[in-house]
């Protein structure tokens, strides 16, 4: 009977010891689960202030960019200067415009955006007029020189720089939503998007062709006739043909 509360006796302190273990375990991997919990938030809050500060920095540099790039265009800067504030693509864009300027008849036209049927009609109204103050990158003098295309187009009050990784962009003052020009980060710098920009200027004058379903050629040779009309004679469908370049 003895030696049986002896057995009796072991196998309870066995167990009350496996239960402390095992208390003892849970408790031990509770904590680490709670520690990793804290450690993972900390870490996300780590990742969400260098983001931050990330997205402050690039909007930063958008500003300065902006007002470099205005500046350089209102001084009449040399090409390689405006380039400089481009994308790659908007480089591309330009010398393929002005090859469409040079060569496109009115049939080919018509296959164009409003923007690019715009831009080359103006094209060849510098032409024809003499207006041109440069032998080389015409088109981009045409659209970025002072009172050119993109300076009278943008002489309005614009709102706040917008930015969301790398893509920046800004609109009107009265309307700060609508983005009017798309900016991208090019590694260490911000860049203006032309051929994204442009759509994006004249998507209010596009909407004239929605209301009289005009082709895009007809309402580019209208608004040019509406802005040069008191300037300029023969603004008519002659600027459909290429000019002799």
């Amino acid at each position: 009977m003895h030696d049986l509360k002896n057995k009796i006796v072991v196998a309870l302190v066995a167990l009350l010891a496996l239960g402390f273990v095992a208390c003892a375990g849970t408790s031990e991997n509770s904590g680490a689960k709670d520690a990793a919990s804290g450690s993972n938030e900390v870490s996300a809050q780590v990742k969400d202030a260098l983001y931050e500060g990330q997205q402050q920095d690039k909007q930063a540099l958008l500003e300065i960019m902006f007002n470099n790039f205005i500046a350089a265009v209102r001084e009449g800067a040399p090409a390689d200067t405006l380039y400089a504030f481009l994308t790659d693509t908007s480089e591309y864009w330009l010398d393929t415009l002005e090859n469409h300027a040079r060569t496109y008849n009115a049939e080919a036209i018509d296959t164009c955006q409003f923007y690019e049927a715009y831009s080359i009609i103006l094209y060849r109204l510098y032409e024809r007029e003499h207006l041109w103050a440069t032998d080389e990158d015409r088109m981009l003098f045409m659209m970025l020189s002072k009172s050119g295309m993109f300076d009278r187009l943008t002489n309005l009050p614009l709102g706040p720089m917008k930015v969301k990784n790398d893509r920046g962009s800004i609109g009107l003052a009265k309307s700060p939503e609508v983005p009017i020009m798309i900016f991208e980060w090019d590694d260490k710098e911000w860049k203006l998007n032309l051929p994204e920009t442009i759509p994006l200027i004249t998507k209010g004058i596009e909407s004239i062709a929605v209301k009289k379903n005009w082709t895009a050629r007809k309402l580019a040779l209208y608004w040019i006739e509406k802005e040069y009309r008191m300037t300029y004679s023969r603004l008519d469908e002659s600027l459909l043909e290429p000019i002799g370049f």
